[in-house]
């Protein structure tokens, strides 16, 4: 009886070890991170990698999702101004738009849901790959899994 009792406890102890973290998942994409890049281009780069999972990750979570949990943990800063179009960023990191410089702060993403498929799309390299602008608005963007949003200048 002793030998049974020891091999019902050993198997389910393995059952526990076994099928406790698969019963974890939640339907959430567990291990996700996103890549988020701040960078003048040429002086200023800025990198976070940014675990989804921890943020409560979902099919609604948003560009302003992420960066208002970078700025609540104390990584980063931001200002936007609300438009009809949504949140418009003016201020990210050390990037900051100036009017009379004619520069702007512009968002380059590698989710092609968002990308711009106007005549007026432009790209980005950030280590060898191209990244096209956003065609929505911060408010709009899509984060998902491995995706890479960068953040930028544009000057006209």
């Amino acid at each position: 009886m002793k030998k049974f009792f020891k091999i019902f406890a050993l198997a389910a102890i393995l059952c526990v070890c076994v099928i406790a973290p698969v019963a974890c998942i939640d339907g959430s994409v567990s291990g996700d991170s996103m890549t988020l890049v701040l960078t003048d281009g040429a002086d200023y780069t800025q990198v976070f990698e940014v675990d989804l999972n921890a943020m409560s990750y979902n099919e609604n979570t948003g560009l302003m999702n992420v960066i208002e949990s970078l700025k609540l943990q104390d990584k980063l800063t931001y200002t936007s101004s609300d438009s009809g179009y949504g949140s418009y960023l003016t201020q990210i990191g050390e990037l900051t738009e100036d009017l009379q410089a004619r520069r702007s702060i512009y968002i380059y993403t590698s989710v092609e849901k968002d990308v711009d498929v106007s005549e007026w799309a432009s790209t980005f390299t950030y280590e060898g790959k191209e990244y096209t602008n956003s065609g929505v608005g911060a408010s709009q963007m899509t984060i998902e899994g491995g995706c890479v949003i960068i953040i930028t200048y544009t000057t006209w």
